[in-house]
Formats: structure tokens, C-alpha cells, sequence
């Protein structure tokens, strides 16, 4: 996966750490990309308890397994080994 270089908006995404947050952006503006790159930071930086979880809404049901590919690409080249996913994505 190549190096992810968040634009402003997406930095002041990446940032967020508490409660619920909503993105609205057009096709194309990096939504998933910067959702997975934040549940990936919320996890590695151990931000869970083992009883919490990150709900992502999306509109289709297709975007699960693009979440799921991608939030295992972040953990895995941060860790820089294949994981057993400590999240599940529905």
C-alpha cells in the first residue's frame, strides 16, 4: 500500500478520537481511504477497550469489503506482518 498523505480536511479527520462524527464529501474526495486510515490509527494507537468497537455506516453494502481490505492494509503495514483482523467489519 503506498504512503497515505492526508490533505488538510482529511488531517483534521485522522485527528478525531471521541463520539460520533459524520463525513459528507463527494465520489472520489477520499472518504473511505480516510476512514480506514482512522479506525487503523483508533486501533493501533489502543484508543478500544475489548468491549468497544468503530460502527462505519455506509450507503452500500459493496464498501464493507472495500473497509475491511483497506483497514487490514493500514494494520498490516504498520505492524509490517499479516494480522488476525482484532476488529470485525459489517
Amino acid at each position: 500500500m503506498e504512503i497515505f498523505t492526508p490533505r488538510p480536511a482529511q488531517k483534521h479527520v485522522l485527528e478525531y478520537t471521541h463520539g460520533t462524527m459524520g463525513i459528507s464529501a463527494v465520489p472520489g474526495s477520499g472518504k473511505t481511504h480516510t476512514l480506514s486510515a482512522l479506525a487503523a490509527k483508533l486501533i493501533l494507537d489502543g484508543w478500544l477497550e475489548m468491549d468497544q468497537e468503530i460502527l462505519i455506516v455506509t450507503l452500500t453494502n459493496s464498501a464493507v469489503d472495500n473497509f475491511s481490505a483497506r483497514i487490514n492494509a493500514f494494520l498490516e503495514n504498520a505492524t509490517r506482518r499479516p494480522l488476525i483482523p482484532p476488529y470485525r467489519v459489517r
